[in-house]
């Protein structure tokens, strides 16, 4: 190929072209998707209904329920969230409560969070409210903060996202401002896609969320074919909704989930590890992991827990273990994750001990056990290490009588509180049980009781300035710097008869103390 006059012509390497080639053509296949929202919004905008392009058709005028014929009231709704809503509605700005927020008012169920949704830019947000911060990269959220640490979560109306490239329909971009109907059709469930409008106390219903309400039924917005390939970890999301709610699954939703869950693990793992953790703390775990277990999800998600699972015994064992754990009082920050793995694997890890030796490394089996399972969903290493501890102390917090056992060195163990708990919370209530662990606890205050008094006072406080001794001054004179004293001087014969004397107070004390003056300081080093 020959270069025009003047110029000279430089071939790109083929690898550089191949580049270009696939940079280029998935732009224009970006464009494509462009176009295509653009002519189903054209279409639609003609004839008078909307497109929806997560494939469930098109859906007529939203359902618009006044405020007489509804149980949301302002009164149960957090203050704060309604000082929220109502400032952004003074400014003429669209706000409504969105998601589980009305669900569970509409069901008369305490809230857990108040979400919103508005008209208003992240910016425009921040401008209103001067305790609000703005996260999130790929798309900005608003947090307004109060006291008490209490966040109000505040997102501005989405559209339907775009997909990655190839046959998986995997969000890959959410990041388009949209409507109020577009924002509430993107959304998973039709029971959370239901809108509270502050400015006329209407409840706004774009997806059928109240029949289903009605119908105590788990159904997806548009084909849960398509739902959930766009987003593997809804499956989790519809099982724990159901087992939290005691709703029921559609036929639609139910099959789909059996289609594709081998496709969970698609979604991004730190979500797979949070939605399971949450099904054991909402008070549902028992019929949570039950629908796991008939779906197919817990043999895909924890493939050794699913093993015992399959065992009708062992699966009744494991469920009176999560029925104890929906029934404890959980603390308002949760409880740990060392905790819910070991309610979770105990029996687990009952029968792994039964073919081995008393002497076996309980803490070696334990690690092994839980790795099987925890470790591809990137479990944190310090509740796992907790977690493993805990389990294999079990067996010394029900065999404290023997003499093998030393209560004093395990109760002084980190991990011993999480290890006494998980043995109340699992073993049957029964005299012997409640002695045992009374025993425990009396043991524990006593030594904590002994550890603080021998611990030494304070520097500053009073009575650390009546104990402390007095500090020597010291003396002058001595060895000369940067060598020995000189042989015979005065300083070397006093530190020889300072020597002779310590030696004789030495041998006198020794003479007068006795074995039981020493038992004190041999048992505080044990």
């Amino acid at each position: 190929m020959k270069s025009a006059p003047g110029r000279l012509y430089h071939p790109l390497p083929g690898e550089v072209r191949a580049l270009i080639t696939i940079a280029f053509s998935r732009a224009l296949c970006y464009k494509n998707s462009i176009r295509m929202n653009i002519i189903r919004k054209f279409l639609g905008f003609f004839s008078g209904q909307q497109s929806d392009p997560a494939g469930g058709g098109t859906h007529p005028e939203p359902i618009v329920i006044p405020r007489e014929k509804h149980n949301v009231s302002r009164k149960n709704i957090d203050g704060d969230a309604l000082k929220v809503l109502n400032r952004l509605n003074r400014f003429k700005h669209s706000a409504y409560l969105v998601g589980g927020g009305v669900r569970d008012l509409l069901l008369e169920r305490n809230v857990k969070d108040f979400d919103i949704a508005t008209s208003a830019h992240p910016n425009e947000v921040k401008g209103l409210f001067r305790n609000c911060r703005l996260i999130g990269r790929r798309f900005r959220l608003a947090h307004i903060l109060f006291r008490g640490r209490k966040i109000i979560e505040v997102s501005t109306f989405r559209s339907h996202a775009g997909f990655s490239d190839g046959d998986d329909l995997l969000i890959k971009s959410d990041n388009t401002f949209g409507t109020a109907a577009e924002d509430a059709r993107r959304r998973d469930f039709t029971i959370n896609g239901l809108f509270y409008n502050i400015a006329d106390f209407t409840v706004i219903d774009y997806v059928g969320g109240l029949k289903d309400l009605e119908r105590k039924v788990i159904a997806t917005i548009g084909d849960p074919d398509i739902r959930f390939r766009e987003d593997p970890i809804r499956m989790l999301r519809a099982v724990r909704f159901a087992g939290r709610l005691s709703f029921t699954f559609d036929g639609p939703t139910e099959k789909a989930i059996n289609k594709h869950r081998k496709e969970i693990w698609k979604g991004a793992v730190p979500r797979i590890l949070d939605d399971t953790l949450r099904m054991l703390q909402q008070g549902a775990a028992a019929d949570s992991f039950h629908l796991l277990h008939e779906l197919g999800l817990l043999e895909v998600i924890l493939p050794r827990l699913a093993r015992d699972f399959a065992d009708r015994d062992v699966r009744a064992r494991i469920m009176e273990n999560l029925k104890a754990l929906d029934e404890m009082a959980k603390p308002k920050e949760g409880l740990s994750g060392a905790l819910l793995a070991s309610v979770l694997y105990l029996q687990s890890f009952n029968i792994l001990l039964e073919g081995k030796k008393p002497g076996a490394d309980r803490t070696r089996l334990a690690a092994e056990l839980l790795e099987a399972d925890l470790s591809p969903l990137r479990f944190p290493k310090m509740q796992f290490e907790r977690a493993k501890q805990m389990l294999a102390a079990q067996d010394r917090l029900e065999n404290v009588g023997k003499k093998r056992i030393r209560p004093s060195q395990l109760v002084r163990k980190s991990y011993f509180s999480d290890a006494l708990a998980l043995f109340e919370l699992t073993q049957p209530s029964s005299k012997e049980t409640r002695s045992v662990v009374r025993r425990w606890h009396a043991l524990q205050k006593q030594i904590q009781t002994g550890d603080q008094s021998r611990r030494p006072p304070r520097e500053g406080s009073e009575e650390g300035a009546e104990k402390a001794p007095k500090r020597r001054r010291r003396r002058r004179g001595g060895a000369r710097r940067g060598g020995a004293p000189r042989e015979g001087s005065a300083t070397q014969k006093d530190s020889a008869s300072q020597e002779d004397s310590a030696s004789q107070e030495d041998s006198a004390s020794q003479e007068v103390s006795s074995p039981q003056d020493t038992a004190p300081e041999e048992t505080g080093a044990s």
